[in-house]
């Protein structure tokens, strides 16, 4: 074989592992685990870091069967790699080793192994075994996470500076609630510095990175209500009102037990205030549990099972089955009027 046809062959190969990477990880999905779910939208404001979006410029679409972002402003456009270019401010080859990585293809796999065999060239390893990196897609996701974090809660007047830098502290206990363990101090450096550093230009000259970092460190421990908190909560309450006549009826359960379908109406209530266009929303089973009287997190658990098999929810992201492991991402999946009820957004009837 020549080295033409080989090369030819690597990138045929690659191409078809971004192309796989694509229908694993589409645009979408890829901005959720980027903690950027509520911008996969058709109007968003731009979430790079750079670019201060005060009108709905940025734009999530599919065509032809491809996902595409578009800024309106300043910041171009393109595919899922493209995206992680802007949002990571890395190389193409970093982002593309990092999205295959997200999408299943770490390094040493068997998707790898015929380039190897086939020949030790530079070519090979640059194009393929190289894109395959080592890094971390979970580490990776959770520092854009922070810098997007940080961006989203930069200061635009002094006075806001205490109340802003707060709402980054609420965003990492929201974030360790998500992934089932706490911030280190490297990563609660990471939002805070870059807070300060997005923050800087109207900031009290006087308050040094120091001081705002010192703050923030002090402050994390006072954070009693993580960003976020307030939707479950509201949920819960929500459904906890609910007269049984009014919960979500079981597709081939008529008779279903209160607590499996107070649960359904949980997922179903977060479901309608999620704000992100897949319509996917967090739930752990201490929340769950917390839907019906009486029932424990074991019970939940079970139930949430239960809901999947039964076609009721589906699980976008699986969790960690372990004491306060990272929470499960889901979709509700009942149509409207599943129970046969006139106007129903989530199978309730009225």
């Amino acid at each position: 074989m020549s080295r033409r046809q080989f090369d030819n062959t690597d990138n045929a190969e690659l191409l078809a592992k971004i192309d796989e990477a694509k229908r694993r990880v589409p645009l979408p999905e890829l901005m959720s685990r980027l903690g950027l779910r509520g911008c996969a939208k058709k109007n968003a404001h731009c979430p790079f870091p750079d670019h201060e979006d005060k009108h709905p410029s940025f734009a999530v679409y599919e065509e032809n069967g491809r996902w595409r972002w578009f800024c309106h402003s300043k910041c171009g456009g393109g595919d899922e790699i493209d995206f992680l270019c802007k949002v990571r401010g890395i190389s193409k080859r970093e982002a593309t080793s990092l999205y295959l990585e997200m999408a299943g293809f770490p390094r040493g796999s068997p998707e790898s192994s015929d380039c190897s065999e086939r020949s030790k060239s530079s070519k090979c390893s640059e194009s393929l075994v190289s894109s395959v990196s080592s890094v971390s897609s979970n580490g990776q996701g959770l520092e854009a996470e922070l810098r997007t974090l940080a961006a989203r809660n930069r200061c635009t007047e002094p006075s806001s500076a205490a109340k802003q830098r707060f709402e980054v502290l609420r965003g990492l206990k929201a974030i360790e609630e998500r992934i089932g363990r706490k911030v280190t101090n490297a990563e609660v450096t990471l939002a805070l510095d870059e807070w300060y550093s997005l923050s800087q230009p109207v900031l009290d000259p006087t308050e040094t990175r120091d001081h705002h970092l010192l703050s923030g460190l002090a402050e994390l421990r006072k954070v009693r209500v993580p960003a976020g908190r307030e939707a479950i909560t509201q949920a819960i309450e929500v459904v906890l009102k609910l007269p049984v006549s009014e919960l979500p009826i079981i597709p081939g359960m008529p008779n279903a037990p209160e607590s499996l379908r107070r649960v359904a109406a949980l997922h179903c209530e977060l479901s309608l205030r999620s704000t992100n266009a897949e319509k996917t929303y967090f739930l752990g089973c201490r929340d769950a549990a917390k839907a019906h009287a009486g029932l424990s997190k074991t019970e939940a658990a079970i139930i949430n099972r239960a809901l999947v098999q039964l076609g009721v929810i589906e699980i976008a992201r699986d969790g960690e089955q372990i004491p306060d492991g990272r929470a499960s991402e889901y979709r509700y999946l009942l149509p409207p009027n599943e129970n046969g009820a006139e106007e129903d957004d989530c199978g309730f009837e009225y």
